[in-house]
């Protein structure tokens, strides 16, 4: 079964980065899986669970990684990578409070409740469920998010924090010598879910960096892109984000777009019909919000038609008056404009 929802795109170009450094090439992987590098590099992108699986996937087929999830798990301690919501639980006066906060404001990094906190006895547990297709991506998936959490918490707190027992859906692999390196713990696979205990002492270690002005900056910062983020129609929300990052690949067709999502494009069409739309009506609307966007960033308005997949800038000029009744130059002259922008 695969996920419903969108994923932040940073978490996506951790895997892009990843094979880069491998020596592969990055917008050549973006492209494969329908997306463009530079859309998701963009503030705010995010993609759906079906179109991360892919490229998570691609890459691992690229770099022949068996622990690719255990690898990639690796930068989360490069400050590259830190962003409001890492920033919020380093803040955080405990590694109790910081898990509390990783899962309350979880939709910051991908939509669902893929994490959920269980109390046992002792102690706390941090279950994870996120869905996957298949069983290679679901292992990999499944190896990172444990292993993010516990060298996350190494590194936030200074201590060598270790779990009481890490467990794994999947079935235990031909090697498992760099698990337990990691974990430094009892290891169960075939488990019922993937899930880590810790103890009671390991939950009351202080984080040293803590402070309570940073926490509300930090919160406020998170809260704040959450409420941004699209609500409601759930196939409209996911077909908008896959457009996002494929117009400026020039496949951004109703096809195209099935094939990410892994539905048909009868399917497609059906159910945006069934939420009150279409296919033609979510691209024209996102193009013109975009193009707006995009007008003040001060990119140039031939690099803008590229950016929203339009063969010209001629052509971009006629959505544009049709969007706004004026021209790029005129609206990006407007009091409304330079408004807009403060």
């Amino acid at each position: 079964m695969q996920a419903k929802g969108n994923i932040s795109a940073r978490m996506m170009l951790r895997v892009v980065d990843f094979a880069a450094a491998r020596g592969h090439d990055a917008d050549a992987l973006c492209r494969s899986v329908g997306v463009s590098l530079a859309a998701l590099k963009e503030e705010g992108a995010r993609v759906p669970y079906a179109v991360a699986e892919q490229l998570g996937q691609r890459a691992a087929d690229l770099t022949q990684d068996p622990n690719i999830g255990l690898h990639l798990a690796q930068d989360v301690r490069d400050t590259r990578n830190f962003d409001a919501g890492l920033l919020l639980l380093m803040a955080s006066p405990t590694v109790r409070a910081a898990l509390e906060r990783m899962t309350r404001y979880q939709r910051f990094w991908g939509d669902g409740e893929r994490s959920k906190l269980v109390r046992v006895p002792g102690g706390l547990c941090v279950r994870y469920s996120l869905q996957a297709s298949s069983p290679g991506g679901r292992r990999h998936i499944d190896e990172c998010a444990m292993a993010e959490i516990v060298l996350g918490l190494r590194l936030l707190t200074e201590h060598d924090i270790h779990p009481r027992v890490v467990r794994f859906r999947h079935p235990a692999p031909a090697l498992s010598g760099e698990h337990e390196t990691l974990f430094r713990c009892a290891l169960e696979f075939d488990a019922a879910h993937t899930e880590l205990e810790l103890d009671d002492a390991a939950l009351e270690v202080a984080m040293p960096h803590a402070n309570e002005a940073y926490v509300a900056i930090f919160q406020h910062q998170v809260e704040s892109a959450i409420e941004r983020l699209p609500r409601g129609r759930e196939m409209a929300t996911e077909v908008r984000a896959v457009a996002r990052v494929a117009l400026a690949g020039g496949d951004c067709t109703l096809a195209a777009t099935a094939r990410a999502l892994g539905v048909t494009a009868r399917t497609l069409q059906r159910r945006l019909q069934s939420e009150g739309t279409s296919f033609a009506a979510l691209l024209d609307t996102l193009r013109g919000e975009l193009a707006l966007t995009y007008l003040g960033q001060e990119r140039r308005v031939g690099e803008i038609a590229l950016l929203l997949g339009f063969s010209d800038a001629s052509t971009f000029h006629h959505a544009f008056k049709r969007w706004t009744g004026t021209t790029p130059e005129r609206y990006r002259a407007s009091p409304v404009s330079r408004d807009e922008d403060a």
